[in-house]
């Protein structure tokens, strides 16, 4: 990403989890200081990383900033300043997290109904490819959980959602797994092709 598109994501996606999880009218502070804290954060990820920031960067740089405020009592949040989630601490404290704490911040996550994937699939530049919208559609998940597994559930699935994807919680579970996804496959081809390349992505 180029810098300035790198900051609008960053501030986009922490606002997002910051809603999300601990504080529902959490506004990001505007003005030069915090522009400059972000700025400054972002050219100290990157040489750290060595590497061009990704989304995928970014959002486990959100991630783990905001995972660790959830740490602190609530009194914190009225003290906190963009530079404890984007200062030279906070960069030191992404590029030494540990697959352990990775782990942690998965199962946080998963406690406020995300994952990493479903959201980069949520941040994902929608003009990129139409279908996106559709890899990981989440409001199908109470439809496929009904009669999972058998075949009226199956029949439901066929007729009432976009059929298998590899993100899906119930699609991973379900015996009817491999037919809906030749299905899937046969009937939403692009969406099909479009899925399977993001999952493995996502694995990367």
């Amino acid at each position: 990403m180029e810098t300035n598109e790198s900051i609008r994501y960053s501030i986009r996606v922490f606002t997002f989890l910051m809603k999300k999880t601990l504080a529902p009218s959490f506004e990001f502070p505007g003005g030069g200081i915090a522009l400059r804290s972000v700025t400054s954060c972002l050219n100290s990820l990157e040489a750290g990383c060595k590497s061009d920031l990704s989304a995928e960067r970014l959002n486990a740089y959100c991630i783990c900033q905001v995972y660790t405020i959830s740490r602190f009592d609530t009194g914190y949040l009225s003290k906190w300043k963009v530079s404890h989630s984007f200062g030279k601490k906070a960069v030191l404290r992404f590029l030494s997290n540990t697959q352990n704490k990775k782990y942690f911040e998965d199962k946080w996550l998963k406690g406020i109904g995300l994952s990493r994937s479903s959201l980069r699939i949520e941040f994902r530049d929608r003009s990129e490819h139409p279908l996106m919208k559709f890899i990981f559609p989440e409001y199908e998940e109470n439809t496929k959980r009904r009669m999972h597994s058998s075949e009226v559930g199956f029949y439901i699935c066929q007729v009432s959602t976009l059929l298998w994807t590899p993100f899906s919680p119930s699609c991973q579970t379900c015996q009817n797994g491999v037919r809906c996804k030749e299905v899937c496959r046969k009937k939403y081809a692009e969406l099909y092709r479009l899925r399977l390349e993001e999952f493995k992505a996502d694995k990367k």
